[in-house]
């Protein structure tokens, strides 16, 4: 793995999935790790369990005020933050209008799709996936810019690349964020600051427990991805570091798909 030796990182949703595995990578590579969520309990844990380079910071970052007290917390402690990695995500599985029928219409397991989402429930995955990371960037990237180096990776899906049925607001506020990395790469490209999207295909997280630890899930898995397989998180982890670490300091604005030829 590259050396992320004396580089700071901060990641979102770190409390657990891929963004512990995320983190933990880190970790191995040397960094030091700020590891954000709400869940206090899971980053508690996640620090007993790697040791002195990580520290958490409990947060909610759709909250204006969480936002605050933890941006201030975070370059208290750290002074700068080298490393982002917007990976705090939630998922709704309703359609965006009742559909008539209750039968089955999205993924093994999914919920009738008779029932649509709330706008509350469309405003929280947006907020999540969008807004937060768009805060995050505020809070942290100003100092990458003031040290000409930086790294951000925003992690996406790759349904970005197709289509599901009953997750439209989830597809749309991750589309939002290959945007949001093309823009903001070409924007901070002159100033040492790469940003870049790693797009994860089917991964065991406990977003997709009920979804991978089924027999017909399994069945369903194994019939649309090529390699017969789902990821392991610490695939993922590995791509991470190298993203942001010095080797890929000429790679921005991109999205890479990690998901066994799923979108092929």
């Amino acid at each position: 793995m590259s050396s992320l030796a004396n580089r700071c990182a901060l990641v979102s949703g770190a409390g657990r999935g891929l963004g512990r595995a995320i983190a933990t990578s880190f970790v191995e590579a040397g960094a030091t790790v700020c590891v954000v969520s709400r869940n206090a309990a899971e980053l508690e844990d996640f620090v007993a369990t790697v040791g002195g380079r990580a520290v958490a910071f409990p947060a909610d970052i759709r909250q204006p005020d969480d936002l605050d007290r933890l941006r201030d917390a975070v370059l208290s402690e750290v002074g700068v933050v080298d490393i982002l990695v917007n990976n705090a995500g939630n998922l709704v599985k309703k359609p965006v209008v009742p559909l008539p029928t209750d039968g089955p219409v999205g993924q093994p397991g999914s919920g009738p799709a008779s029932v649509a989402m709330t706008d509350d429930e469309w405003d929280s995955v947006l907020d999540t996936h969008v807004r937060g990371s768009l805060h995050l960037v505020r809070s942290f990237v100003p100092g990458m810019l003031s040290q000409g180096r930086g790294r951000v990776i925003n992690i996406a899906s790759s349904s970005v690349a197709r289509s599901a049925n009953l997750t439209v607001s989830y597809q749309v506020a991750k589309g939002a964020l290959l945007q949001l990395t093309r823009s903001l790469a070409k924007e901070w490209a002159a100033y040492g600051v790469t940003v870049n999207t790693i797009a994860p295909g089917h991964f065991r997280t406990s977003m997709t427990k009920a979804l991978h630890d089924s027999p017909e899930g399994q069945a369903w898995l194994r019939e649309r991805i090529p390699m017969r397989r789902t990821g392991d998180a610490a695939e993922l982890g590995a791509l991470a570091v190298h993203l942001a670490g010095d080797l890929a300091s000429f790679i921005t604005g991109q999205t890479i798909f990690v998901d066994g030829g799923e979108t092929l």
